[in-house]
C-alpha cells in the first residue's frame, strides 16, 4: 500500500456518453498522485470499449469488470483492488473542480485526528453549465448530529476518506440503496471527525431522465438510514439523535417535495407525489405551515406540474376549444 497514493473507485454502468468527460476532469487535477479503478458494472454499451482505451492513455488506470450487481457492490469491488491510503469515489457522470483532490489530501494532512473530508456541491447539467448550487454549508469536526438532520455531503463523489476509516466502518451496504451513500458517510461521522472545505469542488450531473419510481427507492431508503442511525447512535449522540427524528424526517421529505418537481417531464403521478411528500414534511414538523411563502411557491410549482402533465395539457386543449366554440 503507497501511503500517499489516492485511489479513486469510479463504478460504471452504461456509461459510454459520460465515463470519458468524469476521467477527464480526473487527469485535469492539480494532485497528481492516484490511481483509479475504473469498475464496469455489467454495461451492455460501449463502455467497456471506453475504458479500456482510458486505461491505455493512462497507466494509472485499471479497469476490472463485474456481472450486473449495483452501484454499492461496484464501488466494494473496486475497493478491494485499490491499493492507496486515501480512497474517494466518482461517478461516472459527475466532474470535480481541478483542485478537489488537493485541497482535500491537504485538509486530512492538517487535520490527522479526521477520518473524511468533503467539499461542497454544484448541480450542472449534461454540458457542465450550473443549474443551482448545493447546500455550500456544513461543519467541521462531530458531524454525525448534524449529518443526521440533513445530508449536506450530498452524495457520493464527494469525500474523501482515509482508508483506516473506510475499513473500520467497512464499505457500501447494499440493502440502502439508493442512500447507501448517506449510510456509509454517517457511519464514518459516527467514529470519526469529519472536515469541510469550503469550495464547491463537486459538479454534480442532474439527468433529466430522472423518474419519480427513482424518487420511491430513495425516499424508502432514505427513511430506514435515519431510523438506523438514530436507533444505533452513539451514546454520546443517543439523546440528540433521538430528539432529531421528527425535524429530520420534516426536512427530508420538505427536501424530495421540491426534488419531486424537477425529476423528469412533468406529469400527474409527479405532481401528486411532490404534495403527498410536502404534506408528510408538515406532519412531521407543524411549524412549517408559517412558512407562507414556501407553501404558496410550493403550491403554485405543483399546481403547474399538474396542468402541464399530458392530461392536464389534454384537458387545457379541450378547454381552450371549447372557449373558440
Amino acid at each position: 500500500m503507497d501511503d500517499e497514493l489516492i485511489s479513486i473507485i469510479i463504478p460504471v454502468f452504461n456509461g459510454a456518453n459520460t465515463l470519458a468527460e468524469t476521467v477527464a476532469s480526473l487527469r485535469a487535477q492539480t494532485d497528481q498522485h492516484w490511481e483509479a479503478v475504473i469498475v464496469n458494472d455489467g454495461s451492455t454499451d460501449n463502455t467497456e470499449g471506453i475504458a479500456q482505451n482510458l486505461a491505455r492513455q493512462d497507466q494509472r488506470i485499471r479497469v476490472i469488470f463485474q456481472e450486473n450487481a449495483g452501484q454499492a457492490i461496484a464501488r466494494n469491488h473496486g475497493l478491494k483492488t485499490a491499493r492507496g491510503s486515501f480512497i474517494g469515489f466518482l461517478d461516472a457522470d459527475d466532474w470535480w473542480t481541478g483542485d478537489k483532490l488537493a485541497d482535500q489530501r491537504q485538509a486530512l494532512r492538517d487535520n490527522p485526528q479526521a477520518g473524511f473530508v468533503y467539499s461542497w456541491t454544484d448541480y450542472v447539467d449534461d454540458r457542465n453549465q450550473l443549474l443551482h448550487p448545493g447546500f455550500h454549508r456544513g461543519p467541521s469536526g462531530q458531524i454525525f448530529l448534524d449529518l443526521l438532520a440533513n445530508n449536506f455531503i450530498e452524495n457520493g463523489s464527494n469525500p474523501l476518506v482515509r482508508r483506516s476509516a473506510l475499513e473500520a466502518v467497512g464499505g457500501f451496504e447494499s440493502s440502502y440503496i439508493p442512500a447507501e451513500d448517506w449510510d456509509l458517510w454517517l457511519k464514518l461521522a459516527a467514529n470519526f471527525e469529519g472536515i469541510a472545505v469550503a469550495k464547491p469542488q463537486i459538479r454534480y450531473r442532474v439527468s433529466a431522465t430522472s423518474s419519480s419510481a427513482s424518487l420511491h427507492r430513495l425516499e424508502k431508503a432514505c427513511v430506514r438510514v435515519l431510523d438506523r442511525h438514530i436507533d444505533t447512535a452513539p451514546s454520546q449522540f443517543a439523546v440528540e439523535a433521538r430528539a432529531l427524528k421528527r425535524p429530520a424526517k420534516a426536512r427530508f421529505y420538505k427536501g424530495l417535495a421540491c426534488k419531486a418537481l424537477t425529476a423528469g417531464a412533468p406529469n400527474r403521478q409527479r405532481g401528486l407525489n411532490s404534495a403527498r411528500l410536502l404534506g408528510l414534511a408538515i406532519i412531521h414538523n407543524p411549524q412549517l405551515l408559517v412558512e407562507i411563502k414556501f407553501l404558496i411557491v410550493m403550491a403554485v410549482k405543483i399546481g403547474l406540474v399538474l396542468v402541464l402533465s399530458v392530461g392536464g395539457m389534454e384537458r387545457s386543449r379541450q378547454w381552450f376549444k371549447a372557449l373558440k366554440a
